[in-house]
Formats: structure tokens, sequence, C-alpha cells
């Protein structure tokens, strides 16, 4: 967790939101227990074989989202969501991990790319290792989005890749972070990208 305290009575609003969604970037992997429903066949998963997928639905904050239904899931009181895959065979930590948190932010339509622009100077204050891989345009459910990937080491002193999504419905911003130790990131990079890709708003 990104440990920087800040004075909120001396910044202003649209800065004060920005932070918010910045002190989320690099969350600690924390097992909670779940309960599943809405099982769905989505894809393949390695070697070719079926991954069975959950739909996690936020009423509150309009979203739904699908993940596999061997990963544990846990809702934070600070409007995150966050999914963990298993541990590996032995491995004392959890490989990857990928978190929804929303930042309402009503009348303020502020943009997702210069919230990401934001997000990449704070981690680089925070982090002097952090590497930027890619700042990117692109579309989650049919809504503009930035994504950044980048490295750096995290609060538990493990060397990680993250990718960070950026999307906007006009009233919250939305975070997508999935996070993975670096030699596990491309092993699972696809099934968070079928994650991120079946995001979608619910209609209002």
């Amino acid at each position: 967790m990104v440990s920087t305290y800040y004075d909120m009575s001396k910044i202003s609003n649209h800065k004060l939101v920005l932070l918010c969604l910045l002190t989320g970037i690099i969350i600690p992997i924390v097992l909670i227990g779940f309960n599943n429903n809405n099982p769905v066949v989505f894809g393949s998963l390695f070697g070719g074989e079926s991954l069975t997928m959950l739909t996690y639905t936020d009423n509150k904050h309009n979203f739904e989202i699908q993940y596999p239904n061997n990963w544990e899931r846990s809702v934070k009181l600070n409007n995150e969501v966050i999914f963990i895959a298993p541990k590996d065979v032995n491995s004392v930590s959890n490989p990857a991990g990928l978190v929804v948190k929303t930042i309402p932010t009503p009348g303020k339509n502020i943009s997702t790319v210069s919230a990401a622009e934001e997000l990449i100077s704070q981690i680089q204050s925070e982090h002097k290792d952090f590497k930027l891989e890619s700042n990117t345009p692109t579309t989650i459910d049919g809504k503009k989005a930035s994504k950044i990937i980048f490295t750096a080491t995290d609060s538990k002193l493990q060397n990680r890749k993250a990718m960070q999504i950026v999307i906007s419905n006009y009233e919250s911003l939305y975070v997508l972070t999935y996070k993975a130790s670096t030699d596990k990131y491309v092993s699972y990079e696809n099934t968070a990208n079928q994650m991120i890709n079946s995001f979608k708003f619910l209609p209002n």
C-alpha cells in the first residue's frame, strides 16, 4: 500500500479525487473467503482447458465482472473488490491478483488520460525503481479508457508487474489493476484480460 500521508485540507477537490485513487495502486494481497455464484464457461485456459467463470455484480457501483471460479474474492470497505489467484504448490504468496476500485466523481467528469498521467507521476515519486512499459488508450465496454503497464517493488518488497486501466462513466472512475510477480505475469495475463474484457456497466 502506498504509505504517503496527504494533508487533505491543502489540496483541491479535483486533486483529492485523484489522490484517493492513487492510494490503492500497489494493493497488498489478502485471502478472504467468498461465495461462488453464476458459473459460466469462458474461453480457454492453458493447454486448451475450459475455464469456468463466475459473475460478480456490484449494484452499488453499477458494474459486473467475471472471474475464475478458483480465485478468491473479497470486498473491501474502500470501494475495492479483490480477486486472487490460488497459490502455487509450496509457494508462500499468491502469484497474481486483480482489483477493481471505484472512485465516485459526481459532476467532475475527470478524463481517464489525466487520471492515468497522475497515476504515473505518483508511482514514480513513491517507487524509485518504477519503470513504465506503456501508456496507451483502450476501450472497455464501449467506453474510452487508459491503460498503463509498469513494474515496481511493492509494499512486501517483491518486484511486481502491473497493468492498470482507468475507465469513467462520468459519475465514477473505475481502476482495474492486474498485478503479478514478474515471472508469473505472462502466465496469468490471458486470464486477466478475459476478466477485464468482461467488465460491463449495469444499465441505469
